[in-house]
């Protein structure tokens, strides 16, 4: 049968004089192995820099509003900084990276902004530190969105939906890594006078956070480009070596055993548009008929969920650590909120900024189950489907929202605020639905735009909940919650999950003999 061949077409290749084959037959044969999971490892550091920076605010800006003298309002626009880097500067990054490559981008856009994440820890009042962070996050967008693409692009198509599964639990342990970095530093009590400024645990921290960045770029300047990039560039004699590299590393052998020795060029444009003429082409047609529908209603579920994930979730240590350090029996949160706000006013009390080690106890043994939970599900949603996922998902976390306000015990106030990262389990789900809504040509850019409309998500989230928070408490949570539950209702018109066209294996390799 043809489909015996198709599924051993490894083994064939092997057992062969050398072929000529495209990419995806190529990578077929170089297989899954050490080398892929070790480079894939390494991108997934710059996934979870992208996390620990912007996430890392939770921890840091509480920490810093004494020595800052932030308000809550400001807190939450410093905190909505990453997001807006990444919205504005989606569409340049992503053109560098189709233009330029993925490998060199990557690099100098993750070492500057692990340069100025580190410079924020030296500066010595609130405009210079939001002017570092806000050049920080206009180098954020590129990591966090290429490495997932760069994996794709190394791994053997049967193996990437499991080994991006994988990838992206890690990522979300990066919110587990936020709060055991927090506690493992916050709490050392050292005060460094340099004149204009006290270096404290906080700066520390910040500095920290940001080092993965260059951490990232120092390991992928070992590695190569991606195969992809470099076919899709004409430079097939550069990919062929790539390719027996990775076949090398995989099968620990001599790159020269490798038995492709020919890539096959894909057909190739030699007309070159401009970036302006390129968004206009791709985007367009995304708002017209047949593809508005589906575009809207992937929008919007990104919004919702991105702005409790990274909006309203920023808040949650600084809530948790007000709520559990309070004094107040038989009292909701908000309640216990509302009395340390006015003592505060009344007594005129000093600057705190210390947080209580059961917070990030908390945060942390939350954060680690929320990655496991993430790695679990990976394994099964072929079975339970992405529909279903999703509105589980966005019902369960919306639920919980609303019922913040009625609970009064302070330990399952904590796990219902700390269940918020489960959300992210959702965001595959949505981006595989744009997979199969929007053909090759139109997948790149829909999916980069929903997913920008996720990001503004972010910034309404950080901004309305540092407004609410201690003027409206219950309205906090009562429009999260909502909006978390509409989301829900709104993922019934997605379709039932359709076969992908990526699962198909690559065609058989042809008898042609050089």
């Amino acid at each position: 049968m043809k489909n015996n061949k198709i599924n051993t077409i490894a083994e064939e290749v092997d057992s062969r004089e050398k072929y000529v084959a495209d990419l995806d037959q190529a990578l077929a044969v170089a297989g899954l192995g050490w080398y892929n999971i070790k480079y894939s490892l390494v991108l997934a550091l710059f996934l979870m820099a992208a996390i620990l920076e912007p996430v890392g605010y939770s921890f840091v800006l509480p920490a810093a509003m004494c020595d800052l003298e932030m308000t809550d309002s400001q807190r939450g626009f410093i905190a909505s900084i990453p997001y807006i880097g990444i919205v504005i500067t989606s569409f340049p990054w992503g053109y560098l990276v189709d233009t330029r490559g993925r490998k060199p981008v990557l690099i100098y856009s993750s070492l500057l902004a692990g340069l100025f994440g580190i410079a924020s820890g030296f500066m010595p009042e609130l405009i210079s530190f939001a002017a570092c962070k806000c050049l920080t996050a206009l180098c954020l967008a590129c990591s966090a969105a290429v490495p997932y693409t760069f994996i794709g692009e190394i791994l053997p198509a049967q193996s990437r939906d499991l080994i991006l599964s994988i990838v992206n639990a890690l990522q979300i342990s990066g919110t587990a890594l936020t709060s055991l970095f927090a506690w493992a530093i916050l709490p050392l009590d050292f005060r460094i006078d340099f004149g204009l400024y006290v270096f404290r645990s906080w700066r520390l921290l910040s500095m920290v956070n940001a080092s993965f960045f260059i951490i990232g770029a120092g390991f992928l300047s070992l590695g190569p480009e991606s195969p992809k990039y470099l076919v899709t560039q004409g430079k097939m004699d550069e990919a062929l070596k790539v390719l027996q590299r990775i076949y090398a590393g995989n099968k620990n052998k001599a790159p020269e055993d490798y038995p492709i020795n020919r890539l096959d060029a894909p057909p190739h444009e030699n007309t070159k548009i401009g970036f302006l003429t390129s968004i206009k082409v791709q985007s367009l047609p995304l708002f017209k008929p047949p593809y508005v529908k589906w575009f809207a209603l992937n929008g919007f579920l990104l919004f919702g969920l991105f702005s409790v994930l990274n909006g309203l979730y920023l808040w949650v240590p600084d809530v948790l650590n007000r709520v559990l350090t309070g004094e107040g029996e038989d009292m909701t949160a908000c309640d216990v909120i509302r009395v340390r706000l006015n003592q505060n006013v009344e007594e005129d009390a000093e600057c705190v900024d210390t947080i209580d080690t059961v917070t990030f106890v908390i945060s942390s043994v939350a954060n680690i189950c929320c990655a496991l939970i993430a790695l679990a599900v990976s394994f099964t949603v072929k079975f339970i489907g992405k529909k279903i996922l999703t509105i589980i998902t966005f019902f369960l976390i919306g639920t919980f929202c609303i019922l913040i306000n009625f609970i009064k015990q302070d330990m399952v106030f904590a796990v219902l605020m700390s269940s918020f990262p489960i959300l992210a389990l959702s965001v595959g789900p949505i981006n595989a639905y744009s997979v199969e809504f929007f053909p090759t040509y139109l997948r790149g850019m829909a999916i980069g735009l929903t997913m920008m409309i996720g990001r503004i998500g972010s910034i309404f989230g950080t901004n309305i909940a540092g407004v609410l928070i201690n003027a409206f408490c219950e309205m906090t949570f009562y429009l999260f919650g909502g909006l978390l539950i509409f989301c829900s209702l709104l993922a019934f018109v997605l379709p039932r999950t359709q076969r992908s066209p990526t699962n198909k294996m690559p065609p058989q390799i042809e008898d042609t003999r050089l």
